[in-house]
């Protein structure tokens, strides 16, 4: 199939009887994003801006990569692009962007990687323009560790997503670039203090199964 055939509606699994909805393997809550976005802003007053980007950035990895996980394993793509790139098609029909694809290279045994693209309708953008200004640093923050999670679960190897541009910088939309660390240089210290730790937790729980 191809990245633009899948369709959540059609996959996912309501029960009126257990109180479960599933994607697949997956159980999956439906909350208001007003109620998200109080939250967020809550947690940014009670830890500090760095702690909660933090927090929100490890949230959307693990995200990202549980619904490569489910997409990888339940669905038979035509080639591995496919593959890739119905990770921005999940992610827009979850609600919590429109996600267009622009760019996307990538060579395993290089170690090379590039993926962007634009992000319409932040809900992230939105909810943070509701309680704060516009700030100099992009605030999609779960948006991008999603974007991290998944294309680290694709490649096997960690990736960083950072938005070259942000509704919530003041920009009239959302910009997505993924590539490698060492690529980004000092840009992805941030990111990369943040996904540290749950990637080698991951990378060494894939080891030991």
């Amino acid at each position: 199939m191809k990245a633009t055939d899948f369709n959540l509606a059609r996959n996912l699994e309501f029960n009126f009887k257990t109180g479960i909805t599933k994607f697949e393997d997956s159980r999956l809550v439906i909350f208001d994003t007003n109620a998200i976005g109080l939250l967020r802003q809550l947690i940014v007053l009670e830890l500090g801006l760095e702690r909660a980007r933090d927090l929100f950035l490890k949230f959307g990895f693990q995200n990202g990569f549980s619904d490569f996980l489910q997409m990888k394993v339940n669905y038979e793509f035509e080639n591995e692009m496919e593959l890739l790139a119905s990770g921005p098609v999940i992610h827009t029909w979850e609600g919590i962007v429109q996600a267009t694809p622009a760019e996307i290279n990538f060579d395993r045994e290089k170690g090379e990687f590039l993926f962007t693209g634009i992000w319409t309708n932040s809900y992230e953008a939105e909810q943070h323009l509701c309680f704060n200004p516009p700030v100099k640093d992009p605030v999609c923050w779960t948006l991008m560790g999603y974007a991290s999670g998944w294309c680290t679960a694709f490649f096997g190897d960690l990736l960083i997503a950072i938005e070259p541009a942000c509704v919530g910088m003041g920009d009239d939309h959302c910009e997505w670039k993924i590539q490698p660390p060492g690529v980004w240089g000092d840009e992805a210290k941030p990111y990369l203090k943040a996904y540290q730790q749950i990637y080698r937790g991951i990378r060494d729980g894939r080891k030991a199964a």
